[in-house]
């Protein structure tokens, strides 16, 4: 979903929750862009299962620009694993975390955003959870795991977290009675602040790695957007999606849930959700889609909050991402790292869900914030979108110069009259690995600039 660094006086503050052992560091990377007009001095730091510092690293990030690191090169040495924090003087900063092996599974998140109740919106027999106490106090966290139809699924479990520590484990030891093949999702509570993120491996497809970061139950969203979905073949390629929502509220709700295609009428179903329950079905049996591709976006409202997750795969081979359903649009987008060099490709989809036509300008940037492609007109991709359309292109396309730098980096900025959705996935060529680039929006207060053409 649309997230922005946590910004209180003028400061920066990003928790990646996900516990790094160490014999992962060097798969295990963060992407951080400094949108301000000065350089900006960002602080990582890890932290440990009882809450003890790990390692640090000081970074300086040029104004505008990107700082794209591995955590073994941030981290060296470190012997245990731990969850990092990343903090600056500086407001607005965006970034994002991926991991995995990055030969034939990978997928990353957006900073949590920590509270007192939190939701994981997808829950598989293979997942594991992290929670991390960003707070200077022990918390007893409190687990609790639904099916669709609202009802637990086993008895709770009760976690103490020490002040910066974290908790790991797999969701099949905290709830070792329950049947997780009906799961559809988790609910923590405590009483400070927290954050979670949850990897499921092999859903859908193996070997694979889904990542959903905890969703704060106290949203009152009643809409999801996701500007981006497909299904069926495409070539030797097979796609499905897979749609999870939440009931948030204790009461059933009514939901209607939007298939609109980029060929033919839109397609629309609608759902009960039990207080506390949720549905998970992929996007073919949904809708009744035939086996020919389909692509488009989806349009999930109810009366009460909701949230969700979209989970994309390529089931030929393997590759699998996840990304949550977007609750605002924005008029400025930020997509913190670009990976578009052999053997990656990155995409990208902006939807225009409003009524008027929307002015759009795709911009590239470096690392040194600098735009790639040069000076020219040929640096920005102009688009209109009409209302209720979405357009969806790999960034080669909008932006061919990034096919011809030396190395890869950067990050891409999205600026537009009107607010808009939107998300990006880079991916190898072969489609064995896909994953999450998520939108990240300015906070309030914060303006950034791109360079001129």
């Amino acid at each position: 979903m649309l997230t922005a660094a946590a910004a209180a006086q003028g400061q920066s503050t990003l928790i990646f929750p996900q516990a790094l052992p160490p014999a992962s560091l060097a798969t295990n990377g963060f992407a951080i862009v400094n949108p301000g007009s000065t350089s900006a001095a960002v602080a990582f730091t890890m932290y440990g299962a009882s809450g003890q510092v790990l390692g640090g690293s000081q970074q300086m990030i040029p104004a505008g620009g990107q700082l794209a690191r591995l955590a073994s090169e941030l981290f060296p040495g470190v012997l245990s694993a731990g969850w990092v924090q990343v903090s600056s003087p500086a407001s607005g900063l965006q970034g994002l975390w991926v991991g995995g092996d990055f030969s034939t599974y990978t997928d990353g998140a957006e900073p949590a955003q920590p509270a007192t109740e939190v939701v994981f919106p997808l829950v598989t027999p293979t997942s594991s959870i992290t929670l991390a106490n960003n707070g200077d106090a022990s918390i007893n966290v409190f687990l609790r795991l639904f099916g669709a139809d609202g009802n637990e699924l086993g008895p709770p479990a009760l976690q103490p977290i020490p002040p910066k520590g974290f908790f790991g484990g797999s969701t099949s030891s905290l709830f070792p009675t329950a049947d997780l093949v009906r799961a559809t999702h988790l609910r923590a509570t405590s009483a400070a602040p927290f954050a979670g993120v949850l990897v499921a491996r092999d859903f859908l497809a193996a070997p694979s790695w889904s990542v959903v970061n905890a969703v704060d139950a106290a949203s009152s969203a009643t809409e999801l957007r996701f500007p981006h979905a497909i299904d069926g073949a495409l070539g030797a390629a097979t796609y499905t999606s897979v749609l999870g929502i939440t009931n948030l509220a204790t009461f059933e709700q009514d939901v209607t849930i939007t298939f609109t295609r980029s060929s033919g009428a839109p397609l629309v179903v609608q759902q009960t959700l039990p207080g506390n329950g949720g549905i998970r079905q992929d996007l073919h049996t949904m809708f009744g889609l035939p086996g020919l591709f389909q692509d488009g976006w989806i349009q999930v409202k109810g009366t009460l909050p909701l949230a969700g997750v979209l989970t994309y795969a390529e089931l030929s081979a393997g590759g699998v991402a996840a990304v949550p359903g977007q609750t605002s649009a924005s008029k400025n987008l930020f997509f913190s790292h670009i990976a578009d060099l052999a053997p990656w490709l990155t995409g990208l989809a902006l939807l225009n869900s409003g009524n008027s036509t929307a002015n759009v300008e795709v911009f590239a940037l470096a690392p040194d914030g600098s735009l790639i492609g040069g000076a020219g007109d040929t640096a920005t991709a102009r688009i209109v979108l009409p209302p209720g359309s979405r357009v969806a292109k790999l960034l080669r396309e909008l932006i061919p110069q990034t096919q011809t730098r030396v190395s890869d980096g950067g990050f891409i900025f999205v600026r537009s009259d009107l607010a808009l959705h939107g998300i990006a996935l880079f991916f190898d060529r072969g489609v064995s690995i896909l994953a999450n680039i998520p939108a990240a929006a300015l906070p309030p207060g914060a303006s950034y600039t791109p360079p001129q053409r």
